[in-house]
Protein backbone atom coordinates (compact mmCIF):
# COMPACT_ATOMS: atom_id res chain seq x y z
CA UNK A 1 0.00 0.00 0.00
CA UNK A 2 2.80 2.14 0.92
CA UNK A 3 4.53 1.87 -2.54
CA UNK A 4 1.09 2.74 -4.14
CA UNK A 5 1.01 6.23 -1.87
CA UNK A 6 4.28 6.99 -3.12
CA UNK A 7 3.32 6.89 -6.54
CA UNK A 8 0.54 8.66 -6.29
CA UNK A 9 2.53 11.60 -4.54
CA UNK A 10 5.09 11.52 -7.05
CA UNK A 11 2.20 11.52 -10.29
CA UNK A 12 0.62 14.15 -8.38
CA UNK A 13 4.17 16.11 -8.21
CA UNK A 14 4.54 15.23 -11.98
CA UNK A 15 1.65 16.61 -12.87
CA UNK A 16 1.81 19.83 -11.25
CA UNK A 17 5.13 20.52 -12.49
CA UNK A 18 3.41 19.40 -16.08
CA UNK A 19 0.59 22.33 -15.53
CA UNK A 20 3.24 25.13 -13.84
CA UNK A 21 5.25 24.46 -17.27
CA UNK A 22 2.33 24.35 -19.36
CA UNK A 23 0.60 27.35 -18.22
CA UNK A 24 3.66 29.27 -18.40
CA UNK A 25 4.12 28.24 -22.48
CA UNK A 26 0.45 29.27 -22.68
CA UNK A 27 1.33 32.94 -21.74
CA UNK A 28 4.18 33.03 -23.87
CA UNK A 29 1.89 32.65 -26.67
CA UNK A 30 -0.54 34.90 -25.70
CA UNK A 31 2.08 37.35 -25.81
CA UNK A 32 3.23 36.17 -29.01
CA UNK A 33 -0.65 36.32 -30.65
CA UNK A 34 -0.79 39.52 -28.89
CA UNK A 35 2.30 41.19 -31.13
CA UNK A 36 1.60 39.29 -33.92
CA UNK A 37 -2.28 40.91 -34.20
CA UNK A 38 -0.61 44.23 -33.19
CA UNK A 39 1.94 43.92 -36.73
CA UNK A 40 -1.20 42.97 -38.39
CA UNK A 41 -3.46 45.35 -37.68
CA UNK A 42 -0.76 47.93 -38.08
CA UNK A 43 0.23 46.67 -41.45
CA UNK A 44 -3.40 46.76 -42.59
CA UNK A 45 -3.29 50.21 -41.93
CA UNK A 46 -0.45 50.94 -43.51
CA UNK A 47 -1.95 49.79 -46.70
CA UNK A 48 -5.28 51.17 -46.21
CA UNK A 49 -3.12 54.71 -46.03
CA UNK A 50 -0.67 53.79 -49.13
CA UNK A 51 -4.46 52.79 -50.96
CA UNK A 52 -5.47 56.33 -49.97
CA UNK A 53 -2.58 58.13 -51.10
CA UNK A 54 -2.39 56.27 -54.26
CA UNK A 55 -6.27 57.24 -55.12
CA UNK A 56 -5.15 60.93 -54.06
CA UNK A 57 -2.32 60.76 -56.67
CA UNK A 58 -4.29 58.95 -59.59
Amino acid sequence: MDEVDTFKLKALDTMKQTVTTLSSEVEKSKEYIARAESQAQAQAQLNASEDSLLKLEG
